[in-house]
């Protein structure tokens, strides 16, 4: 059928694919490559379990490309891939973005790192809302072991190590950050809202600091116009 053959040549092409992205020889083939990619997982994802953890593989080290436009492409395809992507592939996504976020070595790539968060918590909020420990047991039997990985929920446990670097985030003189911080607050509060509960107040009082906020205003002149009435004003009590 129609189905079956598409799905034959997705998984046929999905190798050259993680390639001809890993590589980054030709900007324009990569991009390309990343487009192809994200639309296949959007479409067949189910079917490419299997190349799912390379996919993952050769997307991370894109989202610090020095190329804008190969990162934006990277978050899109990262989104389709959490939408059917196993829970080990999916923890060491969720692992990865946290270890870089703690670093903040590039302001540059922060920013992609939030975008990233919040593109999958808008694909696939219901996991990014609970951690997924892993547990593994090993059954030997006669001389061979056989590993079982077994992975167990609990609610929440992601966004409070998520939020906490938004917030922290939205502190930094970066308007650009900020508008990325409060978009990823927005997802958190559409897809995961129990779990997001505890951390509504903290979301609400950020957006109404900033809701009055104008970023073409120069905030330093007005404290130097202050600064200069304080001392006119003194001047005007010493003559007195």
């Amino acid at each position: 059928s129609g189905s079956a053959l598409a799905a034959n040549v997705c998984k046929k092409i999905t190798g050259r694919l993680t390639s001809a992205i890993a590589k980054q020889e030709d900007v324009s083939v990569q991009l390309e490559a990343l487009d192809i990619m994200a639309d296949m997982l959007s479409r067949q994802g189910g079917l490419l379990v299997n190349f799912h953890p390379s996919i993952l593989t050769c997307l991370l080290p894109q989202l610090t490309s020095p190329r804008l436009a190969v990162r934006k492409r990277t978050i899109i395809a990262l989104g389709h891939l959490v939408m059917s992507c196993g829970n080990m592939v999916f923890v060491d996504l969720i692992e990865h973005l946290l270890t870089e976020l703690s670093k903040n070595d590039s302001m540059s790539t922060t920013r992609t790192y939030i975008q990233c968060i919040a593109a999958i918590s808008r694909q696939a909020g219901h996991r990014i809302g609970k951690k997924i420990y892993k547990l593994s047991f090993t059954l030997k039997f006669f001389s061979e072991s056989n590993y079982l990985d077994f992975f167990f929920l609990f609610p929440g446990e992601y966004l409070e190590k998520i939020i906490p670097l938004v917030v922290k985030f939205c502190n930094v003189d970066d308007d650009e950050l900020r508008e990325y911080c409060i978009q990823a607050f927005e997802s958190f509060v559409r897809r995961c809202p129990k779990e997001v509960y505890p951390h509504v107040s903290t979301i609400i009082n950020i957006c109404l600091k900033y809701l009055t906020y104008d970023p073409n205003y120069n905030y330093d002149d007005e404290d130097e116009d202050e600064n200069a009435m304080d001392a006119d004003g003194g001047d005007d009590d010493d003559q007195g």
